[in-house]
């Protein structure tokens, strides 16, 4: 008896509603698609990201002529930090410091699936405050790279 009201009420939905069911879910996904993809070139491999970041950032350069280039050619989305005396870390031995200086910035995210990654990247410099070197790692490798 209660299935053939559950069926009654199913065939009640009339094209109209099923119209606009259609129309809600085309809706949802156009305006979706564009977050899934708007920091794809960070899904990149960290050693990729990191031989991209060093041909804008060359090392040698100054710390003080890094961070326009960071903000005008790299655009990151998220902060960017100038710590002085604190040192970079590195991504295989979070026991081993590079350099004395570093410039710590949230480059953005990316979508794995449904989950959502940063990426950070750390230019580290030497006493002179000159670049020697760029690390690039995403959320999961963060702990070891707290400011």
């Amino acid at each position: 008896m209660w299935l053939r009201y559950v069926v009654a009420i199913k065939n009640t939905a009339t094209p109209t509603t099923q119209m606009g069911n259609i129309m809600r879910l085309i809706i949802s996904l156009v305006l979706i698609t564009p977050s899934l993809v708007a920091c794809s070139n960070l899904s990149k491999s960290p050693d990729t990201l990191r031989h991209n970041y060093l041909a804008i950032t060359q090392p040698g350069i100054s710390m003080d002529e890094t961070v326009p280039l960071i903000k005008k050619k790299i655009k990151p989305e998220g902060s960017l930090l100038v710590r002085e005396g604190v040192p970079c870390l590195n991504k295989e031995e979070a026991h081993l410091q590079k350099g004395v200086h570093s410039i710590k910035v949230n480059l953005g995210w990316y979508y794995w699936g449904t989950v959502e990654t940063p990426v950070y990247g750390e230019w580290c410099f030497n006493d002179n405050k000159k670049l020697i070197d760029i690390v690039v790692y995403k959320a999961i490798d963060d702990f070891a790279h707290q400011p």
